[in-house]
């Protein structure tokens, strides 16, 4: 986003390329969770990695060579936003190939810890590369890290352990019969349903939030890059915080309800964050928020472990994905037409309301998840 802005300051273009970011989830992410119910997760993440190297690279000498303009900025954040888009539902649905089922609550944990620690140093070696070397060395550098990540992933030892359902689908189905099986199992189940409703109202929240944020930093609190990144670096800090707590324990009973307490927090956080003007009070607020995120992300991911059986994994978190990632288009639209009248203050506060009131519904009336697990 802070490219948009680099471009041109209008809410257009900012909406445009959250479009453009978003766009590839409502694309990608379902197809992505099935073939992940079919092939070796390990090589979908090594080949789409280096998808994302390369448009990243691409970003980088665009910049460094002043041709990057609009349409070529469109592009090339829907390469990236494609590759981004396929590589987080297949790297959720890996985890029970890592762990026993009775330490996924602990391996939610350390990977929300490990997300965490990303995003901060991502955001301050990001921020810090653009304050002192400028956008294309950012864009460079992120090439670097994911292409190191690539080869990483190559060392992974996975379990090779296929039940018969997955190899009935690789037979029988079509992918996109696959995607409408998923759909269904997911509508069946009320657990299921209830946690990927949840999903939409914060994937409503995040993308609103990711688009809002620069603008707000930039023109109305007068941050620069860095000072913005590190808003979302106090924010990973809590959720790392919580995430490790969290997985140090063998077992925590009453997930659905920490869940269901952690998720009313999600609103409130983004009301409160468009109501303030202090820089401080927003980083102590992003740290507290933070860790309210990983609290309710380790738990509403562990959950979803738990009720989906083994062969639908990959399609389930697809389809939470879609909805926790894939709604940055609906939420650049939203904002779009919010803008026209409000500011982004106030458009967040309002996006806000809406989450605080949605969750609360669904988590009031959703007893059979908070007496669950």
């Amino acid at each position: 986003m802070w490219l948009a802005l680099e471009i041109n300051t209008s809410t257009t273009v900012v909406a445009l390329l959250g479009l453009s970011l978003g766009i590839p989830g409502l694309l990608f992410s379902l197809p992505a969770g099935a073939a992940a119910d079919r092939l070796d997760k390990q090589k979908i993440i090594i080949y789409i990695s280096l998808l994302g190297v390369f448009f990243l690279g691409m970003t980088s000498v665009l910049i460094q060579y002043e041709i990057i303009n609009l349409p070529l900025a469109l592009i090339v954040a829907f390469g990236t936003g494609s590759a981004i888009s396929i590589l987080i539902p297949v790297l959720q649905a890996m985890i029970p190939q890592l762990v026993p089922a009775d330490r996924l609550m602990s391996a939610v944990g350390l990977q929300n810890t490990g997300q965490g620690g990303a995003t901060i140093l991502g955001a301050l070696i990001g921020g810090g590369a653009i304050k002192l070397f400028g956008l294309a060395a950012a864009f460079g550098l992120f090439a670097i890290i994911m292409f190191l990540g690539s080869i990483l992933i190559w060392f992974v030892k996975l379990s090779t352990s296929q039940s018969a359902s997955n190899i009935e689908s690789k037979q029988n189905n079509s992918l996109v019969n696959d995607i409408a099986i998923g759909l269904k199992y997911v509508s069946l189940h009320p657990q299921l349903r209830i946690l990927i409703s949840i999903g939409i109202l914060m994937g409503f929240g995040i993308g609103s939030y990711s688009l809002l944020l620069p603008e707000i930093a930039k023109n109305e609190l007068l941050l620069d890059s860095f000072e913005t990144s590190s808003l979302l670096a106090f924010f990973s800090t809590g959720m790392i915080i919580t995430s490790v707590f969290i997985a140090s324990k063998s077992n925590i009973s009453r997930k659905g309800l920490i869940f269901a307490i952690a998720a009313n927090c999600f609103g409130p956080g983004l009301i409160i964050i468009g109501f303030l003007s202090n820089y401080l009070l927003i980083l102590t607020v992003m740290i507290i928020w933070g860790g309210c995120g990983g609290v309710m992300l380790t738990m509403q991911r562990t959950l979803l472990y738990n009720y989906t059986a083994e062969h639908m994994q990959g399609r389930v978190f697809a389809l939470f994905s879609l909805v926790l990632h894939g709604f940055l288009p609906i939420a650049a639209i939203f904002i779009g037409i919010a803008r026209l009248w409000l500011n982004p203050t106030n458009t967040l506060v309002v996006i806000g309301t809406i989450a605080l009131i949605g969750i609360f519904v669904i988590t009031t009336r959703a007893s059979s998840l908070r007496r669950g697990i």
